[in-house]
């Protein structure tokens, strides 16, 4: 490791201290019960990861009500006092086995981007404009609805706070609901809500009034999206509330298109096998439903490239104060290091390759010249729809190899 390696130095925010520059970022894994509470083997997880010299790790997207939890059978949620004891056990158990890590919970509410059957609720969106992933009817939202959503974000960050967590970051990112407000695609909206960025505004107040202003408070954003999203568009919203946000992190797109978030392979197959908008589909249907309804998604896919967000962060942090931190397609070292010093990133976040490499952090600090054995098959994302946890395909095969008899 270089003497004084940028990769490990603290960055040093607002109101909180990262240990270094490597953030996991957040990433679903699939541990939480059918009610969304967390299960132990994530604290397992977590502590793995920790004890590896990861300095920050943002939790997999918890849903802030049950009416804004995702499709995923797995995915755990932060909006039940009985929730936040377990979450309290689990970070108690983090920290104890690698004290200085920091751990930010992801608040979410998937809006339009879910199913009544997962939620037991009406679908709700910033309108009634339907996803042309999950097809399904929209009810827009009320003001009162709106309002309760408010209550239940800053709800969910005092939870998380007395659990213990270091801070919350909240998801406006990936088209859920606080994207559908930034949207002029979905919000359509002639109310006070229309103005896009006064729920995430609202969100953040309501957030700081309930944690405290020294509360570190992170945020999510797509740079840019299919539907007309524009970095220029994004640079301003976030600059309409940096003033109370430590820092933000930059991605891509919406899961109207959700393979332009991370990019690279399309195992269709798979896809198939475990996803509920998919399997219930006959076999001898697959081709022609490809054609029909695939069809616009598969032809906007874009091809994977190594820190296809990077360009689009680096502006953004040219013209906004709070310190920006990039994610998708970190895959060498050198990129890593190029990140934080060319292009001035704050800090790096990464998905994938903690998948694949829950100690990668570890490995960067003994070889200068790593390169990740993430490859980018995304049979990890697909298997995010499956009722198991999440794992590296390739690296459970191989490791299930090396442990059967010849």
């Amino acid at each position: 490791m270089p003497l004084n390696d940028i990769l490990f130095s603290p960055l040093t925010l607002r109101n909180i201290t990262l240990p270094n520059r490597l953030v996991r970022s957040a990433t679903y894994e699939g541990l939480g019960l059918p009610d969304g509470t967390p299960r132990p083997e994530l604290a397992d997880l977590y502590s793995r990861i920790a004890t590896a010299d990861a300095g920050t790790i943002i939790t997999g997207f918890c849903f802030v009500s049950q009416e804004g939890r995702a499709m995923q059978p797995g995915q755990c949620g932060c909006d039940t006092d009985a929730k936040a004891q377990v979450w309290q056990a689990l970070v108690h158990r983090v920290k104890a086995a690698a004290p200085t890590v920091k751990l930010i919970m992801q608040l979410a509410h998937t809006g339009r981007q879910t199913r009544r059957v997962s939620t037991g609720h009406p679908v709700v969106g910033a309108s009634s404009r339907r996803c042309r992933y999950f097809r399904g009817k929209v009810h827009p939202l009320t003001a009162d609805g709106i309002t309760r959503i408010i209550g239940d974000f800053a709800s969910a960050a005092r939870r998380a706070q007395q659990a213990g967590f270091d801070g919350v970051q909240l998801h406006a990112a990936h088209g859920y609901l606080i994207h559908q407000f930034l949207s002029p695609y979905t919000n359509t909206r002639s109310d006070f809500w229309g103005v896009g960025t006064r729920l995430l505004a609202a969100i953040v107040q309501a957030t700081k009034e309930a944690c405290g202003a020294t509360f570190p408070l992170f945020a999510k954003f797509s740079a840019a999206d299919e539907r007309g999203m524009t970095v220029d568009q994004t640079t301003r919203q976030i600059q309409s509330v940096e003033a109370q946000l430590d820092a933000v992190e930059i991605s891509y797109g919406t899961m109207e298109f959700g393979l332009n978030i991370i990019r690279g392979g399309c195992p269709l197959e798979r896809a198939f096998e475990v996803n509920p908008l998919l399997r219930p589909v006959p076999r001898v249907l697959r081709g022609i439903f490809r054609r029909l309804f695939l069809s616009e998604i598969l032809s906007r896919q874009i091809p994977f490239e190594e820190n296809y967000n990077l360009e689009s962060a680096a502006h953004i942090s040219q013209h906004v104060q709070v310190p920006v931190l990039a994610v998708g397609g970190f895959r060498r070292a050198a990129a890593l290091r190029s990140a934080l010093t060319e292009h001035r990133m704050a800090a790096v976040s990464l998905c994938r390759p903690f998948i694949c490499e829950p100690d990668l952090t570890r490995k960067l600090r003994l070889n200068d010249d790593w390169e990740s054995t993430c490859t980018s098959c995304n049979l990890c994302t697909i298997n995010c729809d499956a009722a198991q946890s999440v794992c590296c395909a390739r690296t459970t095969r191989r490791a299930h190899h090396e442990q059967s008899p010849l």
